[in-house]
This record gives structure tokens, sequence and C-alpha cells, in this order.
């Protein structure tokens, strides 16, 4: 299914990071650290808050869920592209979709060649209800493998 017909996918506005004193709205940029926050900040009244459930796409095309209100990068040629769910969406349904992006297009995104509103729109996403999984069992399964293996080896260390 296409993204666009998941989401109503916005663009950015905002000025650079340095231009914001510090206040308490996350500041969402290209950075894969800290859920892409490099700052909090104190918006502007021109600057397009976000309210949060969404999902943001850095110019460089690596997605990040955001849960609460933000203020994602929006001037120059690698502003972020937003996803806002069409219906209501869980959190682990926004989980998913912001990982099967990364995993399905973040390759696409580059210096030279930005994700962007029109690039996003028309790419094909594999759907929630195809994962067949649980977040909770799967991520149980998963710490108990790492116990296991910490276990196993701690004898060595």
């Amino acid at each position: 299914m296409k993204i666009s017909e998941l989401f109503n996918i916005e663009v950015a506005r905002s000025k650079g990071v340095e231009d914001y004193d510090n206040g308490s709205v996350p500041f969402v940029t290209n950075t894969t650290l800290n859920n892409g926050v490099v700052k909090f900040v104190e918006p502007y009244p021109d600057d397009k808050l976000f309210a949060g459930k969404t999902v943001c796409i850095s110019g460089l095309g690596y997605a990040t869920l955001q849960t609460y209100p933000y203020l994602p990068k929006g001037n120059g040629g690698d502003s972020a592209t937003i996803l806002i769910p069409k219906q209501e969406m869980s959190i682990e349904e926004l989980i998913f979709y912001t990982a099967i992006f990364n995993l399905q297009h973040n390759w696409r995104f580059s210096f030279g060649r930005k994700a962007s509103k029109m690039r996003i729109s028309n790419l094909e996403i594999e759907l929630y209800s195809s994962y067949v999984g649980s977040f909770n069992s799967d991520f149980g399964s998963y710490v108990q493998l790492l116990r296991d293996g910490i276990d196993e080896y701690s004898n060595l260390i």
C-alpha cells in the first residue's frame, strides 16, 4: 500500500536549530541519535509544531516516532517530512511503520537525494495487518535470549 493511503504527509516549517533559545519542545533533525532530538527549544509563533503520535522522516530518510509535541527541522533542502495517520493508530502500529520505513526505504535517501513529500508519498509500505508477531512477546523472547547468552558467557568475563 502507498504511504499516502495510510498517512497525511506534511512538510516541517521551522528555522535552524541555532536560531532558537533553550526551551521545552524537542527539536528533531537528521540525527539518528536520541530519536532525532538535538535540543529542546522555545518555538516561534510561525513555526509548525506537531502534536505527536506521528512519524518524522528526516531529510536523509531516517524515520523516528514522535509521541509528544515537537518541532521538526524545516529549513533548507533537508526539511523533515511528517507522516500523520489518517486513522487512529496504536503506538505499536506506529512503531511498526517507523521501523518498516527504515528497513524498506532508508537506503533510498542521502545527501545527494533528500527525502521529500513527493518522493515519500508514492512509496509502498508493508501493512501492519501483515505482521503476525507481537511486539510484547517477541521482545520478551529477545530479552530471554540475551539473558541466556549472558548466563552462558559470563564465566568468560
